[in-house]
């Protein structure tokens, strides 16, 4: 009597087949020399017994574990939801799964998780890394393990990188601000240290004093420092500001609740443009202006970057590639809501 669910093996369905165990191993493998109407039957064997491969064995067979990871600071920010989805797509696409990992923004978590995969021996690795400065993938390299990072990129460690227009896109969402007249132009960041702030702080910077603005900062070490009492000395008073430019979708959440708290009106009292789109963001009267980054793109990118890697052994240099944004106008700026 032959098992069944998962119990049988190759040799059961070899056996009621009536192949060779060389043969099944080639079903199994996808071997393209077996005829059809075999590699069928087989097939229909491993269905009729409930055979089920064994994973982990034609990996270490293979020296492949079929499984990429991916290590993000929050799986809950709109940008590495949407990447963690297209990231999803293309490992399927591939025969992979994806084991994930969240550092909330620790750069000793980091090195944990990367050590804890490395184990693993996982075939890649997609990494939106905690801290540009600070966080380290050499041990990936030592070993071989190819890597791709996105959103931030890692100084000093040439390793393929996917990033967006950061500077330029906070230039310009800066001046569509002053082209409503506005010149007392906040801008709200949490974690300086990390490239995406400052190279968004920069371009608001270089717009403002384009402008002949004094630029006007609230930069804090983390997102709850943004109190509404924070807040209140910038939005208050015969000096308060016209209008906010904030860099990250944490940060426009923090300010929204601090605004509400201070009975402050969008736009009439303060507009707003925020550095990243999210869901209902158009739903937050009357709509809110954003920069959209292409954050599906920037997964798949990161995937498909990774995976030819993965299959290509040659070591041409790292890819550096730059995404474009979108600025998409509703009205916390003060322009009409379409």
């Amino acid at each position: 009597m032959i098992a069944r669910s998962g119990s049988a093996t190759l040799v059961d369905v070899a056996r009621v087949a009536g192949v060779s165990l060389k043969t099944a191993s080639r079903v199994l493998n996808d071997s393209p020399e077996l005829r059809p109407a075999t590699a069928a039957h087989v097939r229909e064997a491993m269905a009729r017994l409930g055979y089920e491969p064994n994973v982990l064995a034609r990996g270490l067979k293979a020296k492949r574990s079929e499984a990429i990871a991916m290590i993000a600071p929050n799986f809950a920010d709109p940008l590495a939801a949407t990447a963690l989805q297209a990231v999803q797509d293309v490992a399927r696409e591939h025969g992979y799964s994806v084991i994930l990992a969240s550092t909330g923004g620790d750069v000793e978590v980091e090195k944990s998780e990367l050590q804890i995969m490395v184990r693993r021996q996982v075939d890649g690795v997609i990494l939106v890394a905690a801290d540009s400065e600070k966080s380290d993938v050499k041990s990936l390299m030592t070993r071989k393990v190819p890597i791709a990072v996105f959103d931030e990129p890692l100084r000093d460690q040439e390793v393929d990188t996917i990033t967006v227009t950061n500077c330029e896109a906070a230039r310009e969402a800066t001046d569509h601000l002053l082209a409503h007249g506005y010149r007392r132009i906040l801008v709200v960041g949490a974690r300086p240290f990390l490239f995406t702030c400052a190279e968004r702080v920069a371009g608001y910077r270089s717009a403002m004093r384009s402008a002949g603005a004094e630029p006007i900062e609230l930069l804090v070490e983390h997102e709850k420092d943004l109190t509404p009492e924070a807040l209140s000395a910038f939005v208050s008073g015969p000096n308060r500001v016209e209008a906010i430019f904030l860099v990250n979708w944490v940060c426009t959440m923090r300010v929204l609740r601090g605004l509400n708290a201070l009975k402050r009106r969008i736009p009439k009292d303060v507009a707003l443009v925020s550095f990243d789109d999210f869901e209902l963001a158009d739903m937050i009267p009357p709509g809110l202006t954003v920069v959209r980054q292409p954050s599906h793109e920037l997964g798949h990118r990161a995937a498909t970057t990774l995976f030819e890697r993965i299959e290509d052994v040659s070591d041409h240099p790292p890819r550096k590639i730059v995404l474009n944004t979108e600025f998409v106008v509703r009205g916390s700026c003060g322009c009409k809501p379409k």
